[in-house]
């Protein structure tokens, strides 16, 4: 017995390990050998990014959670494809096998395979464009983010999802700022970098962002010494004006200069009034991909 073929799923707590069984040919809940792997999930959709973490991690701890159950993958790794199953109700005096032993009157809880007919936040996403996340693992700084990549309709009328990792590419390095040869400042620097990477294994991508603006600016006003400015726009204004006076010979890259800018032109993006304005939350994708061009950054300059 296979859950790839199951359109009901039953969760027994029997013991220090549950077990998930589905109906045989008879209607029977078996128990399904070999055990599944069966994920904790919790949806957040586009709209609720603001809210939408602490939200989940609180239905990841409690029996109303998804379940993930995971398929081969046609798009092979990091990809992810997978059944989802709802609860839907506890059951009482439940009458189950396990081989040849058939025991009764035991509680499960009883679980639906998400099809695209039901009133699932992420089937109004989908329809509307847009792609929303879900929150899988233990509660806390072990979770992992997955973003919807693709839903497709089975033969019995399921979905099939296909889910994309949403994490730093290229990790979060060593870094050592003590050749800024300001004490103070490279210890800040160096403070504000673990708790930038703290923020990603936590999935707050606005503090992701916040941080990384923060590192830049001490750099630039560090390297710029005395024509530094009183804050990262003025100072990037200085660097260009070198850059063109000096072309070539400043000490500055272009490629500096604009992943410089980048980054605080998302920092601004991290404002409600932007928010607003644009009609559209920032992305933890977006996010991410400020914290790899601070670690390019860092790494051209030889601190990380």
């Amino acid at each position: 017995m296979d859950i790839s073929g199951a359109t009901e799923l039953y969760i027994l707590e029997r013991g220090r390990v549950p077990l998930a069984l589905t109906p045989d040919s008879a209607g029977t809940p078996t128990v399904i050998r070999p055990q599944p792997l069966l994920f904790r999930a919790a949806y957040i959709g586009v709209d609720e990014l603001d809210v939408g973490f602490a939200s989940a991690r609180n239905v990841l701890g409690s029996q109303y959670c998804f379940l993930l159950a995971p398929l081969d993958c046609p798009d092979g790794p990091p990809y992810r494809s997978c059944l989802l199953f709802a609860y839907l109700k506890p059951l009482n005096g439940m009458s189950w096998q396990d081989g040849p032993m058939i025991y009764h009157g035991d509680t499960m809880l009883g679980y639906g395979p998400a099809t695209a007919q039901g009133q699932w936040a992420w089937v109004s996403d989908v329809r509307m464009g847009r792609y929303g996340y879900f929150l899988t693992g233990a509660v806390g700084n072990d979770d992992s983010l997955w973003r919807l990549f693709r839903l497709e309709t089975d033969a019995f009328q399921r979905t099939i999802f296909t889910l994309a990792p949403v994490r730093l590419a290229v990790g979060c390095p060593r870094a050592d700022f003590s050749s800024l040869g300001i004490p103070a400042l490279a210890q800040e620097l160096a403070e504000q970098y673990e708790d930038m990477c703290r923020s990603i294994r936590s999935h707050s991508y606005r503090d992701v962002v916040t941080k990384a603006r923060n590192i830049v600016e001490g750099i630039v006003w560090a390297r710029l010494g005395a024509a530094g400015g009183r804050d990262l726009f003025a100072d990037l204004k200085t660097v260009k004006d070198i850059m063109e006076k000096q072309r070539g010979t400043c000490g500055w890259t272009e490629l500096e200069y604009h992943l410089a800018h980048k980054i605080r032109l998302v920092h601004a993006r991290t404002h409600a009034t932007q928010t607003a304005k644009t009609g559209r939350a920032l992305t933890p994708e977006f996010a991410l991909s400020v914290a790899e061009d601070l670690i390019e950054m860092l790494r051209a300059r030889g601190y990380a």
